[in-house]
């Protein structure tokens, strides 16, 4: 598992990066033998669909040549929400490391779409589910949370009421 902090660290400082830069606070990267293959801030406020997990899955596959990510890991600093965790499904990465889990929108604590083993069968499309490895310096992550007023996440601007 010390082997994964590095990666976490790193895409704990995505988040900080992406909620300078105006967006929300989510950073994730792609590693495959060992190798960071992509990383990627947030860029939901300009395309709603470009969450820090996709992008850095498309770029993995630009770099790569192919959409089969067999043997990657999927890290982030929060849990992949439904549409993330489809696309780590479709790009069959091995294994989703996250720190901060996310009750409202999680992709594996709300909805289980990383361990649906019944997408299987829907070959090329999904790959098997990925191993999931959660809650790695979720204090961290929420530090960088509680700077916002995403309620879902932290004790930020807002609570939940």
């Amino acid at each position: 598992m010390t082997h994964h902090l590095p990666h976490i660290k790193k895409c704990i400082e995505l988040s900080q990066k992406s909620l300078d830069n105006g967006d929300a606070p989510f950073g994730s990267i792609v590693v495959k033998d060992g190798e960071v293959i992509a990383e990627s801030t947030n860029f939901a406020a300009r395309r709603v669909s470009d969450h820090a997990e996709i992008v850095a899955l498309h770029l993995a596959h630009e770099k790569l040549g192919t959409s089969n990510l067999e043997g990657a890991i999927l890290y982030s600093n929060c849990e992949p929400c439904p549409m993330c965790s489809f696309m780590a499904r479709e790009y069959k990465v091995a294994e989703v490391v996250y720190a901060l889990p996310s009750p409202f929108m999680g992709g594996h604590s709300k909805w289980n779409i990383m361990e649906d083993d019944e997408l299987e069968r829907f070959p090329p499309f999904f790959g098997k589910p990925p191993k999931v490895t959660a809650g790695l310096m979720e204090a961290e992550a929420k530090a960088v949370f509680d700077q916002t007023p995403l309620w879902m996440f932290g004790s930020g601007a807002r609570e939940k009421k």
